[in-house]
């Protein structure tokens, strides 16, 4: 189940916001303001409590980035030279969670936590897995 492979609830310096960061898919998380954002988070860490109790798996130390927002780039983070448009589309790499052009994230990798098919990784993320 979901709860049963989430790592933890991430605060992060939004006042609304945090990630919920899972071996499977992470992923940043708004709530309309910060009494509903506590409420939250303490209700998810009640549930990875109570799944811990019932001896849910160990949690892995892998973990699936949290995606860069699309909005949040206009060129390639990689190699700075590509900006982003209709024609050259935006990709994230499955492992950093940058966003990337396509000559810079041609390779794939198999990353099993997240998928059983080798995935779109950028240059860096498959030169350091392959070292």
């Amino acid at each position: 189940s979901f709860f049963t492979s989430l790592m933890k609830a991430v605060v992060s310096t939004q006042s609304t916001g945090w990630q919920i960061i899972s071996p499977r898919k992470s992923f940043n998380v708004y709530a309309a303001n910060a009494s509903e954002k506590s409420e939250w988070i303490q209700h998810l860490n009640t549930c990875i409590q109570g799944c811990q109790r019932r001896g849910a798996k160990k949690v892995t130390t892998e973990l699936a980035p949290a995606w860069i927002p699309d909005d949040a780039a206009t060129h390639c983070m990689i190699c700075s030279k590509v900006k982003f448009s209709p024609i050259n589309r935006k990709h994230h790499c499955r492992r950093c969670g940058k966003i990337v052009c396509n000559n810079c994230s041609i390779k794939r990798l198999l990353l099993p936590s997240q998928s059983a098919e080798p995935v779109r990784v950028c240059d860096p993320c498959f030169a350091e897995a392959s070292a």
